[in-house]
């Protein structure tokens, strides 16, 4: 994966999930409303870059086969368009990866967010009595 692509993801991967865990656990309003207002940008950066590197990878492995097509390669050449073969498979499998924890992230966050709006109304968590 590039560098810039790297810390583009890094940047934007999903949050620790207890903060949420918590907010929705004491009925924290400011802490919820902080976490529901800031999410629906974290999910655009996170989005940029995923497209971002989903793009490279798909340009970068056109270019390799895109070559191996126009010519017979030498036994070297065979091996290093291999090589880079692998690093791009790896790249997706890392991607794949990140936006597999994503979309867990994004069903806990769902889920907090009913939680806190079914069980905590009244300002404290309904369900607990506490």
């Amino acid at each position: 994966m590039s560098a810039l692509l790297i810390m583009a993801l890094a940047t934007v991967t999903a949050p620790d999930s207890a903060p949420a865990l918590a907010a929705v656990q004491k009925c924290d309003k400011q802490a919820m409303r902080a976490m529901a207002t800031g999410e629906p940008h974290r999910r655009t950066e996170f989005a940029a870059a995923v497209y971002a590197e989903q793009r490279a990878i798909a340009q970068e492995r056109a270019a390799l086969l895109d070559a191996q097509i126009a010519g017979t390669p030498s036994p070297s050449g065979a091996a290093t368009a291999a090589t880079a073969l692998g690093q791009i498979d790896a790249r997706q499998k890392e991607l794949d990866d990140v936006k597999a924890i994503e979309k867990s992230w994004r069903d806990l966050f769902d889920e907090v967010r009913a939680d806190f709006l079914a069980n905590c109304s009244s300002g404290k968590r309904n369900a607990d009595d506490k």
